[in-house]
């Protein structure tokens, strides 16, 4: 008996032990079947002994089919990854103790050392494997957990498994926290070589889609075989390739191959990032190996990093990846410190980090570089350079008053498909700066023009949408059609610059050309009421005469209905000067704010900072300050300035507010067609004279009509505009939420909007909101305006009286 029992716990089965439920159902232990000479209590007994050896005959069939490559391809539907290869090998070596104990259980029967009398109690047998009692049902939960994860598309693998064994280690079982530790430990093991391969070499070491650090256009070899967690990557790349923050060019020109190293390459994969990685040490890890490739690839001359900092950060970071026994501790805490010093770690990462990060920036010499870039980011997309900006306008409305009309527009319901490519946008930025200063700029060919192609849609796909309406909203604006103004990335600026960046400077620029746009049109519009009114003189004085005929005929019966012809088109000529007047008077407000308010003082203040941590004096119009005390020199540095003065920009500029930003572009809208109908009316040579015959008096009442139309819609834009912002200003916020700053950098993620300089974007809307109450007739009592919109009602009456 004991023999069998002794057979039983090495995991096999025999004459007395044998599996149950026996077949066809699926045995789950080994159990005495026959023995009807043996009591209850012996029974019971044996059979949880025996229920040992059928976990251990689990546990090796498990680690046979992740150690084994013979088994794999039949029972498992992936190769197990590295992972849990190591989390088998910690398991076999575990299980060795459990092979000692019946060694040494068997060598005890034998010599009669636990023998009571002649027999051997089970008692004593029991007491020998109870520890494993303890333990072995958790493995074989953990096991089964794995093994059913295997079949999905989920599996546990990288720092998925990890996150499951954390959880497992969790526990209140001295002996289960021991065995979950050990095998979590041989896990990180795995995750700290990849991690030092990463940022030592800038090299990653993962042939099973494991590490948390994802490549996303891969120029290793594909395998042939099956992957640990490919399905979930291929899904992840597929998502990283179609999930841009705006719709996606036409172009086919590729971006710089440096550009695409640094920013999409490269990602963290949230979803293989064990929870006691931190989102700000895995993109201080990502940054590292990401400085080291794009710094050996850099052209025209690579970069590579000195072997005697490679030797350092070596012998800083390998101690942690290695299995060394010695370096384990006696003391009480040594379960739960010897998986991973997450603190040791944290600091030589932040240390590499520093040490990558200014060692490129002595050699590559940045700073001055991104001055210059900035300052053209300044005149371009934020339309610093005023005469650039109006020659831009006057080459966009000719490109659409002569090719866009013969190509055809963007997307029809009868043509989806894209009739205006991106080399038909190519001559406008070079004909907008010529007799310029842009003219002689070599850094305005690497701004482009650019057309968008709206995102697919799937059904129920609500965050494209939602992406769609917060970014892009004035693209169309320029052509009527989806166009974007572009910069074209190239080593070194993609250190800090990134592609969302890039996107956040085309919705400003969009913005600001919009607005541009009207007050030019309001401006020309008050050239076409002279050129009317001078018209309306110019007929008088050619139809009746001198002034003295004019009078003396007006006094007459016979020229009343001429008179009141006159009289009208006077009347309507100085209601549509003070309509125009009112809506640039708003379109200025809101330029001037942008201009001297929002965009001056932040870029001034970020570009001295820029210069201050290169050390640069006197490379730049920009004033110098001593109140700024930036004295680091790094890539994280910039990163983080560059993006919280750019997020604090979009602030307050309102495009982070959906509500205010539709309102503007709303008022922007009514104003242009009140232009555009003006400039019809202007191009004739009868403005807005009645009696000249009844098809055109009543195209002239019509236009008059459209006319207080669009003014009486900007009216009502603008009061809401202006109660939105006056709520703004009572509540202290924007109501666009907590924005997130992503540090690719390192520096992790952290609350834009929080802190000292975040109340500066409301303290600016208070400043628009003063500039509007400059003109206190426009607003919002409503008597005032009641009283105002009267005398445009009445004439409104009459035109439609007229039209009948």
């Amino acid at each position: 008996m004991l023999h069998e029992l002794l057979i039983a716990l090495s995991g096999h089965p025999g004459d007395v032990f044998q599996p149950f439920p026996p077949a066809p159902a699926t045995a789950t232990t080994f159990a005495v079947t026959d023995w009807p000479l043996l009591h209850p209590a012996e029974k019971e007994s044996l059979d949880r002994l025996a229920q040992l050896g059928f976990y251990y005959s689990a546990f090796s069939s498990f680690v046979s089919k992740c150690l084994r490559p013979a088994f794999p391809a039949r029972q498992m539907p992936r190769p197990g990854g590295m992972y849990l290869r190591a989390l088998a090998n910690a398991l076999e070596r575990k299980l060795q103790d459990y092979q000692q104990v019946i060694i040494q259980t068997e060598a005890a029967i034998l010599s009669g050392e636990d023998n009571l009398g002649d027999v051997v109690p089970l008692p004593t047998i029991t007491a020998r494997f109870a520890p494993f009692q303890m333990v072995f049902p958790a493995i074989s939960i953990l096991i089964s957990e794995i093994e059913q994860a295997a079949m999905t598309e989920s599996p546990f693998v990288g720092g998925k498994l990890i996150d499951l064994l954390q959880d497992k280690a969790a526990s209140g079982v001295p002996i289960q926290k021991e065995w979950m530790s050990e095998l979590l430990r041989s896990c990180c093991l795995v995750m700290m070589r990849q991690i030092v391969s990463w940022v030592t070499y800038g090299q990653i070491q993962d042939p099973y889609d494991e590490f948390f650090i994802l490549q996303l256009e891969s120029e290793k070899p594909q395998s042939t075989g099956p992957r640990a967690g490919q399905t979930t990557r291929s899904q992840l790349r597929s998502r990283s390739a179609k999930s841009t923050t705006l719709p996606t060019a036409t172009s086919s020109a590729p971006l710089s191959s440096t550009s695409i190293k640094w920013e999409a390459e490269f990602v963290v994969d949230e979803n293989m990032l064990p929870a006691m990685i931190s989102s700000t040490l895995a993109h201080a890890i990502l940054f590292i190996g990401k400085s080291i490739i794009t710094a050996r690839q850099a052209k025209p001359k690579p970069i590579p990093i000195p072997q005697a900092m490679t030797e350092k950060h070596l012998n800083l970071i390998l101690p942690l990846a290695s299995d060394n026994p010695s370096s384990r501790t006696n003391d009480q805490n040594y379960i739960s410190s010897r998986v991973l010093d997450m603190s040791k770690l944290t600091n030589i990462i932040s240390q590499i980090r520093a040490d990558i990060a200014n060692h490129l920036w002595i050699v590559v010499q940045i700073g001055q570089k991104v001055v210059k870039t900035l300052e053209s980011f300044r005149r371009y997309f934020l339309l610093f350079d005023g005469e650039f900006g109006l020659q831009l306008i006057d080459a966009l409305e000719e490109f659409e008053r002569n090719r866009l009309s013969r190509l055809g527009r963007f997307v029809t319901p009868t043509a989806p498909t894209v009739s205006i490519r991106d080399h038909d946008l190519g001559g406008i930025l070079t004909k907008a700066a010529q007799g310029t200063r842009a003219q002689d700029d070599p850094l305005l060919r690497r701004f482009e023009l650019r057309l968008l192609r709206p995102p697919k849609r799937t059904h129920g796909d609500t965050e494209n949408d939602e992406k769609q309406r917060a970014q892009g909203m004035f693209d169309d604006q320029l052509l009527g059609i989806p166009v974007r103004l572009w910069f074209m990335l190239a080593w070194p600026l993609d250190f800090f610059l990134t592609t969302e960046d890039l996107g956040y400077y085309g919705d400003v620029f969009a913005y600001l050309i919009t607005i541009r746009r009207a007050q030019k049109r309001l401006q020309q519009s008050w050239l076409e009421v002279k050129s009317m009114t001078q018209q309306m003189y110019n007929r008088r004085r050619t139809t009746r005469g001198s002034y003295r005929e004019y009078v003396r005929r007006k006094k007459s019966i016979d020229n009343e209905i001429e008179t009141e012809n006159d009289e009208q088109e006077e009347e309507i000529l100085k209601h549509v000067a003070a309509m125009r007047s009112d809506m640039y008077f708003v379109v200025n407000c809101l330029w001037t704010y942008l201009q001297m308010d929002v965009i001056s003082p932040i870029y001034d203040k970020l570009l001295q900072n820029i210069m201050k941590c290169e050390g640069l004096k006197g490379n730049s119009d920009v004033p110098m300050s001593d109140s700024s005390s930036v004295t680091n020199r790094s890539f994280d540095l910039i990163h983080s300035l560059h993006a919280e003065a750019l997020h604090e920009m979009r602030r307050a500029c309102l495009l982070t507010s959906e509500a205010l930003s539709s309102r503007i572009k709303d008022l922007l809208a009514s104003a242009v067609a009140f232009c555009g109908i003006l400039g019809r009316r202007a191009a004739g040579q009868d403005g807005f004279y009645a009696g000249i015959g009844e098809e055109q008096d009543k195209s002239m009442w019509q236009d008059w009509t459209d006319l207080s139309h669009q003014h009486q819609m900007f009216r009502g834009y603008t009061a809401k505009l202006f109660e939105g912002l006056s709520a703004v200003s009572r509540s202290g916020s924007l109501d666009d939420g907590p924005v997130l700053r992503k540090s690719v950098s390192g520096l992790g993620s952290s609350v834009i909007g929080n802190s000292v300089s975040s109340f500066e974007a409301i303290r600016q809307v208070d400043q628009l909101l003063l500039r509007l109450e400059y003109s206190k007739h426009i607003w919002i009592v409503n008597g005032e305006q009641d009283d105002e919109d009267g005398d445009d009602d009445g004439m409104v009456d009459e035109a439609s009286t007229n039209n009948e």
